[in-house]
């Protein structure tokens, strides 16, 4: 198999991580919503840092600083019009932080992770914004303009196929709800046939807003390892919110090279 399937799709999957997600790695928002006191402001800022992942929470990853691409006027209207999808509820956030993306290689095997947290000016945005996740017609629109995104990559040669979408409920004990879904779309690049897995894990606690995001390349991303980040993510969670330094997590052996 030629690199050029892998490096494809790789691709693909870091332009849907910057459109799905809110805020770039390890940004915030510059503005507070109105009525938001400087103090709310930096307890919002410390919460999203305690909780988002770090290289230690990755073993075997490496953090990934990818040069900006030129993006045609076609790609950045895509990329606007499927922030849309996701994004509708009009409000600014107290604070939003995005951990580094981590990657790994292993042979034609690649990975890439990355959390990120969104403090919401109250509990009712955050609660329409998990609806809105939890819609069939944010799905369909995602669905869209995934594959339209997808397709707009210029790379001769490849073929792409029909998006899939599925969505879960996976289990988030003490939170407010919790939504994942998992995106795939084949790609065949000289007669070989690969696919993007890209699976998004998100749950809300009050106002608090926590999203996962992990790519895998031509495999899907081990369930185990999902498991384990997303139990970190919200472990973390309940701990700031209760005031309290989260605790390194126990290693993952399935989250390391081998």
């Amino acid at each position: 198999m030629t690199r050029l399937g892998p490096t494809l799709a790789l691709l693909a999957a870091a332009g849907l991580m910057a459109a799905c997600g809110k805020a770039e790695p390890s940004t915030s928002t510059g503005k507070r919503p109105s009525g938001t006191s400087s103090t709310a402001r930096a307890h919002a800022l410390a919460l999203a840092r305690a909780v988002n992942l770090t290289a230690a929470d990755v073993p075997g990853f490496v953090a990934h600083t990818k040069a900006k691409d030129h993006e045609s006027p076609g790609e950045r209207e895509l990329k606007a019009k499927l922030q849309a999808c996701v994004h509708t509820v009009s409000d600014t956030p107290v604070a939003e932080v995005g951990s580094q993306q981590f990657q790994r290689e292993a042979g034609l095997v690649t990975a890439s992770v990355q959390s990120e947290v969104t403090v919401a000016s109250s509990t009712s945005v955050a609660a329409r914004e998990l609806a809105l996740a939890r819609s069939k017609r944010t799905r369909d629109c995602v669905s869209r303009y995934v594959g339209l995104l997808v397709r707009a990559q210029r790379h001769p040669g490849a073929s792409f196929g029909a998006v899939s979408l599925v969505q879960r409920i996976p289990p988030a004990p003490g939170a407010d709800g919790s939504f994942a879904w998992r995106i795939s779309v084949p790609i065949t690049v000289h007669g070989v046939t690969l696919a993007i897995y890209f699976d998004i894990f998100g749950f809300v606690s009050g106002a608090n807003e926590v999203t996962l995001f992990v790519s895998g390349v031509p495999i899907p991303p081990p369930a185990q390892v999902e498991a384990h980040l997303f139990s970190v993510l919200l472990e973390r969670t309940r701990a700031a919110e209760r005031g309290r330094t989260p605790s390194p997590p126990p290693v993952n052996p399935h989250v390391s090279t081998s």
